[in-house]
């Protein structure tokens, strides 16, 4: 079947639907099936997917990658392949719930036209249905529902970390044998960092592992774009505001300071990154861990979510899909906690120690107590190395809270933050590379006209910015001492800050307003 311009099913890509129906066919011996070329395919971030239903009434998925401009088609093809291989392995060699792999094809080259994953579908239901986000008019799910859940997902992790590999990487297929490749964990692939050359495994050890991912976070702190990443200016959290206008509210006064000099991808954010890059560096090479199973690596979900996880009616996990940027990791990373109800969102306390409890009471009782105690170890730093994780990749709206989180871990508080980034910043070494990096500022001209179109007709707000930017000392005066531009203090702009801002932006509303009605009054 061609496309044409009633079928919404080639919204995403021209495929052959008829030799999709054919192969899935052939696979269950003939069984007759049938695509609806009326639906519109199901989309992810890097994949698409259509229903195709047997006249037995079975259903399977037939997903394809996206043609994305932030993700090359042959990097999703390389995950589409990893993806399909990690499925295979895990249905051969454990009882963990995932989707059957039916049959894929990592190219173009076939008669379907795209490459593709013919899989079963999820049973159940997504669990994103219940579980929602903070500051949703939804209601969201009963706590001990979400308790049984984590409950659940530890004995899962228990699972994964029995399924050992002699090296840090992602599976593939080689002919019917599996085998470890190139890494494509998502701190190698998201953010442009797939342009990144240099290595990406597999690795032999935990501490290569880790050099690397600290050096691909300082290579995008040099070279590329920082989206909304502001060191000193961590994105507004819904949790820390009353209402969602006031969290608008703050997010907007965060987008207006950040616009003012052009300040995330100026030289000077790139610098804080820089000088927290080589602190990662000095913190993970410090690392003792009690790996209970030294010389091998456990498999990892990579984005596991609500919209991943499928369970049935009493809320038992039933699959969980979307295996993509699958790696073996060292242990610590796979014992910290799941981030829901997206990756980047940490989990309360009660839920985290739910977690533990189910990993914990999987462990086999003939299991030797060394190694129970020494997985009891790794789990308690769950914490620290989610933190450390969600930094490295840049996986988070507030960096700079999960960088204090990571250092104060490993140095507790009498070693202040600021006073280590103040001396960094005046070191000779980073003056140097502060203007090697200024050098790819863009021109003042350019800042100022974009500036200026943004602010268009908010002289009050643009007001605001530059006084906030003024009280940041976000560009230092010039000295005859010192010359350059960077920042002597550690202004960090908080959720306090934010909210004092608003009140005084109502207070003078307020004043105006009065001010306003008295002027009517007088004669």
């Amino acid at each position: 079947m061609s496309p044409s311009s009633e079928s919404n099913i080639f919204i995403y890509a021209d495929f052959d639907l008829e030799a999709v129906c054919r192969r899935a066919s052939t696979l269950r011996q003939g069984i007759s099936c049938t695509c609806d070329p009326g639906q519109r395919p199901a989309s992810g971030s890097f994949n698409w997917a259509i229903f195709i239903l047997f006249e037995d009434g079975i259903q399977w998925v037939f997903r394809s990658p996206h043609p994305r401009t932030f993700m090359p088609l042959d990097v999703g093809v390389k995950l589409l392949a990893s993806e399909a291989a990690t499925l295979r392995y895990l249905k051969a060699h454990s009882d963990i719930p995932v989707p059957e792999v039916y049959d894929y094809c990592a190219s173009s080259d076939n008669d379907i036209k795209v490459p593709f994953i013919l899989m079963s579908q999820a049973p159940g239901w997504p669990l994103s249905k219940v579980w929602v986000s903070a500051g949703s008019p939804l209601p969201n799910l009963d706590p001990s529902k979400k308790a049984k859940i984590m409950t659940q997902l530890g004995g899962i992790t228990w699972k994964l970390s029995q399924l050992r590999l002699d090296q840090i990487g992602s599976l593939y297929d080689d002919d019917g044998a599996f085998k470890i490749e190139e890494c494509l964990w998502r701190c190698y692939m998201l953010r442009e960092r797939f342009l990144l050359e240099g290595q990406r495994g597999p690795f032999t050890t935990d501490a290569d592992f880790y050099e690397s991912l600290v050096s691909k976070f300082l290579e995008q702190a040099e070279c590329l774009r920082l989206s909304h990443h502001c060191f000193v200016a961590p994105v507004p959290s819904r949790d820390d505001y009353q209402s969602d206008k006031q969290y608008r509210q703050a997010v907007d006064l965060w987008n207006d300071f950040v616009t003012v000099g052009n300040k995330i991808d100026s030289a000077d954010n790139r610098l804080d990154y820089i000088v927290a890059g080589d602190a990662l560096r000095d913190i993970v090479r410090k690392f003792e861990l009690p790996t209970p199973n030294p010389g091998t690596f456990p498999l990892c979900h990579a984005d596991l979510s609500v919209n991943n996880i499928y369970v049935d009616d009493d809320y038992n996990i039933t699959c969980i899909i979307d295996w993509a940027f699958t790696s073996s990791v060292p242990e610590s990373m796979l014992l910290s906690p799941p981030s829901l109800p997206q990756y980047g969102d940490k989990i309360s306390p009660v839920l985290h120690t739910a977690f533990i409890d189910g990993f914990q009471a999987a462990i086999p009782e003939s299991t030797e107590e060394s190694t129970v105690r020494r997985y009891h170890e790794s789990l308690k730093q769950g914490s620290f190395h989610w933190n450390l994780s969600r930094l490295l990749g840049l996986d988070s709206i507030g960096d700079y809270n999960l960088f204090a989180a990571v250092w104060q871990s490993t140095y507790g508080p009498e070693k202040d933050i600021g006073e280590f980034f103040s001396q960094q910043r005046r070191s000779p070494h980073y003056l140097r590379l502060y203007d090697e990096v200024r050098k790819e500022d863009r021109p003042l001209w350019k800042v100022e006209r974009d500036e200026e179109d943004y602010f268009r007709n908010k002289v009050f707000k643009h007001t605001i910015a530059k006084k906030l930017t003024l009280i940041s000392e976000w560009k230092a005066k010039y000295t005859a001492d010192s010359p350059r531009r960077t920042r002597q203090d550690m202004f960090v702009a908080s959720p306090n800050l934010w909210k004092w801002i608003l009140r005084f932006m109502e207070n003078w509303k307020e004043m105006l307003d009065a001010d306003a009605e008295v002027k009517k009054r007088i004669p």
